[in-house]
């Protein structure tokens, strides 16, 4: 009997669990071991180029661009080069430096009268009267299904000394103005190309894009400066040229200039805003 009590009580004390904070301390001793192992298996698959997706940065998305800027427009065909064959269906290559293809005359278009020389008619919608000059102009409305600009009686827009007629928005009826991009297409492909814009002071900048060679230029390709021809007496040119229209709120007269060694397809003045407003433009330079 003593001696099956003797191996009752071995057996009770070889399964009797162990005090709590032993198990613990075992516990955490299992946790330290397994952190250690995982720790070094990241770092061996970092070492060896593995990222998680959470661990790599996802660039943010873009904020939706009006449509006239989500990609460059169509442009004009551009003229054959010299030699160039189109029998078998070869293309043109990419222009070079040495490769231009601007032509035509200078033309100064100061919207006072259409190509032909016949007076034009105020409030009308224009689109290829000044093609001999090298102009074909359009329009992309936001806010109806307008696709030509008009030749507006603008002397409610411009500042005093100013012509009587500009190109801009066509006319939506009593609710005025369209608002939308303006269009300037130049087929010839001149090397430069200036001109006269007017719009609120309250717009920073006036968006003018244009393109060369299906590329959009860079914005060093441009300049804005104020028009001096449109400054009051005594007013100070250095930053801007500034007016108030009849019962307006002040605008601005800008002379801007584009420059591109091979040619300029065309040039978008974007009046969408925010907020919407007019652009106009007159005395317009085409310098091949």
């Amino acid at each position: 009997m003593a001696a099956a009590r003797r191996r009752r009580g071995l057996t009770k004390a070889r399964t009797r669990r162990p005090p709590f904070a032993l198990r613990v301390l075992r516990g955490l001793a299992v946790l330290t071991v397994v952190g250690f192992a995982g720790v070094a298996a990241w770092n061996g698959l970092r070492s060896a180029g593995f990222r998680f997706r959470w661990d790599v940065e996802v660039p943010p998305s873009r904020p939706a661009e009006p449509r006239a800027f989500r990609e460059p427009p169509a442009l004009s065909p551009l003229p054959a080069a010299p030699g160039a064959t189109r029998d078998r269906g070869e293309t043109d290559p990419p222009p070079s430096a040495d490769r231009l293809f601007a032509s035509g005359q200078y033309a100064l278009i100061e919207f006072e009268r259409y190509g032909d020389g016949r007076p034009v008619v105020s409030n009308t919608a224009v689109a290829e009267e000044w093609r001999e000059q090298g102009l074909v102009v359009s329009f992309e409305s936001y806010t109806a299904g307008a696709t030509k600009p008009n030749v507006l009686d603008a002397r409610s827009y411009l500042p005093p000394k100013a012509s009587t007629h500009a190109l801009s928005s066509p006319l939506a009826g009593e609710q005025g103005l369209e608002v939308g991009v303006i269009r300037l297409d130049f087929p010839g492909r001149p090397r430069k190309v200036a001109f006269s814009l007017f719009g609120p002071d309250l717009i920073e900048s006036f968006e003018v894009i244009a393109w060369s060679g299906g590329e959009r230029l860079p914005a060093t390709a441009r300049v804005h400066a104020p028009d001096a021809r449109y400054a009051a007496a005594g007013q100070p040119v250095s930053e801007k040229v500034t007016y108030s229209p009849r019962g307006r709120s002040p605008f601005r007269a800008e002379r801007v200039t584009i420059e591109a060694p091979l040619g300029i397809d065309r040039i978008s003045l974007d009046g969408w805003g925010p907020p919407g407003h007019i652009l106009l433009v007159d005395h317009l330079e085409i310098d091949p």
